[in-house]
Order: structure tokens, then C-alpha cells, then sequence
């Protein structure tokens, strides 16, 4: 190691898409918002929507349409795939 540099750690944690199904609703105007997820035979309704971006998912995707979504009382990203006409989540997994 250099002398006063700071040793890095690096996260081994990875990401992996998993698809969902999500009941929408859709306004009259074209909006959409997600009103449920369906995961693991779970549902879990989604409270509240904080921000819709466009923003790069960690896993593969084509700049997806990205919700914050407040589900069981904490913020979650929500990703819809318009080229694929999907929803997917993204799952912590070890490495």
C-alpha cells in the first residue's frame, strides 16, 4: 500500500432484475401510476409515488422510467421498461 493512501472497500453486493407484476392505474390524460406489486405471491400496495425519472437502473436496462415509490413505509425504486412494456425491482443479492 502507498504510504497515506486510504484503503478501499468495495460493496459485495450485486443487483438483479426481477420482473413484477404491477397493477397501474391510468389517468384520462395518458399518466400511469402504480397502485400495486406483486412479489414472491405477496402484494404490497404502493402508499404513495414521491418522483417519476428517467434514471439508469444498477442492472440491465434501456434508461427505464424510474419510480420512487413509498411501499411498506420506505422509498423504493419501481422501474418500468417502455421498449419491453415491463416492470421489474431490483433484488440485493451476495456475491
Amino acid at each position: 500500500m502507498i504510504r497515506g493512501a486510504k484503503a478501499q472497500t468495495f460493496d459485495m453486493q450485486g443487483y438483479e432484475k426481477v420482473c413484477v407484476e404491477t397493477l397501474v392505474r391510468f389517468s384520462e390524460n395518458g399518466g400511469m401510476r402504480p397502485v400495486e406489486i406483486i412479489y414472491d405471491n405477496a402484494r404490497y400496495p404502493v402508499t404513495r409515488v414521491r418522483f417519476i425519472d428517467r434514471a439508469p437502473a444498477r442492472v440491465s436496462a434501456v434508461l427505464p422510467l424510474r419510480f420512487t415509490c413509498e411501499i411498506g413505509g420506505r422509498n423504493r425504486y419501481l422501474y418500468y421498461e417502455s421498449e419491453e412494456m415491463r416492470w421489474f425491482v431490483e433484488k440485493i443479492v451476495e456475491r
